[in-house]
């Protein structure tokens, strides 16, 4: 689909967007994740907020515990403005850690460990809430709009980063979404701003930005990769902690004291990470080994064998030819039609169902710490 121009520029046009939420009185709340994108975000709610009298703006920031240095001090700047009421979390929630095949999740601020062994502690203005799921943070019950209003999230959600968030936005028709589960609806003032206009409106409008983009930029990660996110959720991430070991020593050598994995990964790459084929074998072979007989954990064993014979299933009802080795058929639900798609699919054993979710339900905390309770929900971050 063409793209239509509507004649002004993007800034612009997104201040529009919030002065016309914050002007209509509803309650809105700034999902902060201290990124490029929700950066901006919060700059044009200041904006549109301070021209419809509504200041100051409420931002909500969840803490992850471990991310690149100078994230959590922008946060802090962030909180220190007069124009904003910044609402500080943390919920002792799992996050995967791809780099450890045995057990894939730590946990933020884990009660379970001494105060030293943890990366960094939560500021004093933070605050506890019983929530794992992201999705409940932001939820009518904690901000309760005014009578006959809505609550809006507003996301940093742009549509050049993936095709499926520009599908997304399609269907929805608009910069706001209908209301969730939880009767939340998301507001995306800037998801038709390119990577560009993000920098040029930081550089000529003086805003205020997380300074570990500086130290990744200068080490070589272009402009298009600059992402501030939990390093430890795919393999993507290995890039960025080779980085970090060299831009934040001290800090590199805390997380790989706290998370299993993290060093072996930096030095190896993403080999580290996925299955490798030995000389003459064949994916299917490949697959058994590494997800099945020599997985280091009966979970990746049991789940590994259920997907595979869940595909086989599937292929055997449109094909009477052997699953394919490598190209993918495209007949195949989910889209896991090969052999080598499937050794790359499980050889973690696909916690969160990325990309299994057609045949495989999440594995949750519970399973690895008992007591730690279930997701209560699409386990996203």
């Amino acid at each position: 689909m063409s793209r239509i121009g509507l004649g002004q520029d993007v800034l612009t046009t997104a201040i529009e967007r919030m002065e016309a939420l914050y002007g209509a009185g509803h309650r809105i709340v700034v999902s902060f994740s201290a990124g490029k994108d929700s950066g901006a975000c919060l700059e044009i709610c200041i904006e549109a907020a301070r021209r419809t009298g509504r200041l100051p703006v409420e931002v909500l920031m969840r803490d992850e515990e471990i991310m690149f240095p100078g994230t959590y001090e922008y946060a802090e700047r962030v909180a220190a403005r007069p124009e904003v009421e910044f609402h500080w979390i943390y919920a002792c929630q799992p996050i995967i850690n791809i780099f450890n095949r045995k057990n894939p999740y730590w946990w933020v601020f884990d009660p379970d460990l001494p105060p030293e062994r943890l990366v960094r502690q939560p500021p004093a203005i933070a605050y506890q809430i019983p929530d794992k799921n992201i999705e409940k943070m932001n939820d009518p019950s904690r901000f309760p709009p005014p009578e006959g209003k809505e609550l809006y999230s507003v996301v940093g959600l742009r549509v050049q980063e993936s095709s499926r968030r520009r599908l997304g936005l399609h269907s929805s028709k608009g910069y706001v979404t209908k209301p969730g589960r939880n009767g939340v609806r998301l507001a995306r003032p800037i998801y038709d701003w390119e990577d560009g206009d993000i920098w040029l409106a930081h550089r000529d409008l003086a805003w205020d930005y997380n300074r570990a983009y500086d130290v990744m930029h200068k080490l070589g990660v272009s402009r298009s990769r600059l992402r501030i996110a939990p390093p430890t959720m795919n393999a993507a991430g290995v890039g960025h902690l080779q980085v970090a070991a060299k831009a934040w020593p001290n800090w590199f050598d805390a997380v790989c004291e706290r998370l299993p994995g993290v060093r072996t990964a930096a030095m190896f790459g993403k080999r580290a990470v996925e299955p490798i084929r030995r000389d003459g074998e064949s994916w299917e072979a490949c697959f058994k080994r590494t997800c099945i007989e020599e997985a280091p954990a009966a979970w990746i064993s049991e789940r590994s064998v259920k997907v595979m014979n869940t595909v086989l299933s599937f292929h055997r009802h449109h094909s009477t030819k052997p699953l394919p080795q490598v190209s993918i058929c495209p007949h195949c639900t989910g889209g896991v039609g090969s052999w080598r798609y499937l050794a790359r699919a499980m050889f973690n054993g696909d916690p969160f169902c990325a990309k299994t979710s057609f045949c495989m339900p999440y594995v949750e905390p519970e399973f690895f710490r008992p007591g730690a309770g279930t997701w209560g929900g699409k386990p996203v971050f």
